[in-house]
């Protein structure tokens, strides 16, 4: 988490990849943020919602989600009138 916050995350997905996977929610909280951060929108989505699966409860993820459906569901409606 130290290297994502230090906007390293080419090198925090380098040592995330080394690391056995797991089905728990901080190992799924990381993953969701590194996909994030390089705009995997579908496996970071996919992420935080199996957080959500586990901790229903968990902000994070809800408040990520919530990011990611923004993302994905933004339109300008400047290009649809050219």
């Amino acid at each position: 988490m130290e290297l994502l916050r230090a906007e390293k995350a080419a090198e925090a997905q380098k040592l995330f990849d080394e690391i056995q996977v797991a089905d728990n929610v901080d190992y799924l909280l990381v993953e969701g943020e590194l996909e994030q951060k390089f705009q995997h929108w579908g496996k970071a989505y996919n992420s935080f919602g199996k957080v959500l699966e586990i901790d229903p409860l968990n902000t994070e993820a809800k408040t990520r989600l919530e990011m990611i459906k923004g993302i994905l569901n933004f339109f300008s409606p400047d290009q649809f009138n050219p």
